[in-house]
């Protein structure tokens, strides 16, 4: 078969939006190897994974308590009604786009892992942790200027975390960052009719 024929009956190059969706998981791919590229030492990772644990939730309760010990109740109960309302929102954006985009998960896609930490549900997009976390943080440095900075590189960060341990791809933690940004500010918006 000559080189004419063989160019005749290749498919044409994706365009569009397939030709996007093919860029990101090529950048996924690369970024994800180039992670399982460096495996850490035991008295590194530990530490990782305890880590990102936290971010399962857990560190919400310290910080309530921590709050509970220097805010008075009435100031206290506002922010807490904020931060509860803003992890409502963010998870009625994430459940529907999680269960339409149905996205498996590294170790579920043939690639040759093994998650170090145990996802909470069974697909990948977008990484709720990133965005829960970021929706929540962002309420609190709200009422806390001094946290906007680690509010906001803190959850994307403990985001890559999962990556390196095989539970999500770059654009998970990309797309629960814009997403929580965006049930941030939703939040931020309705809170203010709820009446408190």
């Amino acid at each position: 078969m000559d080189a004419t024929k063989l160019e005749r009956a290749a498919p044409p190059p994706p365009t569009g939006i397939a030709a996007m969706t093919s860029r990101i998981l090529a950048i996924d791919l690369a970024f994800f190897r180039l992670l399982a590229g460096f495996p850490l030492p035991k008295a590194v990772s530990l530490p990782l994974v305890v880590l990102v644990r936290v971010g399962d939730g857990w560190i919400w309760g310290l910080i309530a308590l921590a709050l509970w010990f220097n805010l008075p109740y009435p100031e206290l109960q506002h922010i807490v009604l904020h931060c509860a309302l803003a992890i409502a929102v963010s998870l009625v954006i994430y459940l529907p786009i999680k269960f339409l985009t149905k996205r498996a998960r590294p170790y579920d896609s043939g690639l040759d892992v093994v998650p170090l930490v145990p996802p909470l549900d069974k697909y990948s997009f977008p990484s709720g942790h990133t965005m829960n976390n970021l929706a929540v943080a962002l309420t609190l440095a709200s009422y806390f200027p001094r946290l906007a900075l680690p509010a906001f590189l803190i959850p994307p960060v403990l985001g890559i975390l999962r990556v390196l341990f095989g539970v999500h791809y770059l654009s998970d933690i990309v797309g629960g960052t814009l997403l929580g940004v965006l049930a941030f500010w939703l939040a931020r918006a309705i809170f203010p009719l709820t009446g408190f």
